[in-house]
């Protein structure tokens, strides 16, 4: 999996490199968040650890990174909190709801035999904020959006998924915007909730089973302690 650390820092690198992308965002008072090529060597050892098994996963594929999580951990949909968890020599406790959702979903399962079954990606892998603000990529200025989709493409060629589970409507959107342009051949199943929507209290239990429905349907994942008849 260091092909897709390698391929996301490439990206950037021709970005810089190109400039006309980061000038137009520039003008727009857009900034990309930095998490990821700041933490490019901690997003190498999370993959490292979680992802070197081979196998066809199922992806689960949100936005982009906010600011509070994956924009500064750089690992998509976990916060530092949650890499103190996953990671051993990490102690950052930093928290965001979307991430703290993800891992209490991945700890269900049990770390390791998660990430062997589902793969957890953006379709940019980068964020992005104005005026303190997270941005999403589909709200960019048109001429430059694409460029922050088109390495999912590359990217999921390398996951090789059995399924793509967008979750969010705009990623659904997306996704089958490229299926239909021949650019993705994967199947794309019906939408999750957001793990922010899934986050809050009123929507915790149905959320949560609608996750466990989709993960143990295209996996045959069992969460801990609940047995093969239940």
């Amino acid at each position: 999996m260091d092909k897709i650390i390698d391929l996301h820092i490439s990206f950037m690198e021709r970005l810089v490199e190109d400039g006309d992308v980061l000038r137009e965002l520039e003008r727009e008072s857009i900034s990309i968040l930095p998490g990821f090529t700041d933490q490019a060597e901690l997003v190498r050892s999370y993959y490292k650890k979680y992802y070197s098994k081979p196998g066809h996963r199922i992806v689960f594929c949100g936005v982009n990174p906010g600011q509070y999580g994956a924009g500064k951990t750089g690992v998509p949909f976990i916060d530092f909190h949650g890499i103190s968890r996953l990671l051993p020599g990490h102690d950052r406790q930093d928290k965001e709801r979307t991430a703290q959702y993800m891992l209490s979903i991945i700890e269900e399962y049990a770390p390791g035999e998660f990430q062997d079954a589902v793969y957890l990606t953006n379709l940019s892998w980068y964020g992005f904020q104005r005026n303190g603000k997270n941005f999403n990529y589909y709200i960019l200025p048109r001429n430059v959006r694409h460029h922050f989709t088109a390495s999912f493409v590359e990217e999921m060629k390398i996951v090789q998924p059995s399924l793509i589970v967008p979750l969010s409507e705009e990623v659904g959107r997306t996704l089958r915007q490229m299926a239909k342009d021949g650019q993705l051949d994967y199947p794309i199943a019906e939408r999750l909730p957001h793990p922010l929507h899934c986050s809050f209290p009123t929507n915790l239990k149905k959320s949560r089973m609608r996750y466990h429905k989709c993960i143990e349907q295209h996996t045959g994942l069992q969460r801990k302690g609940i047995s093969h008849s239940e």
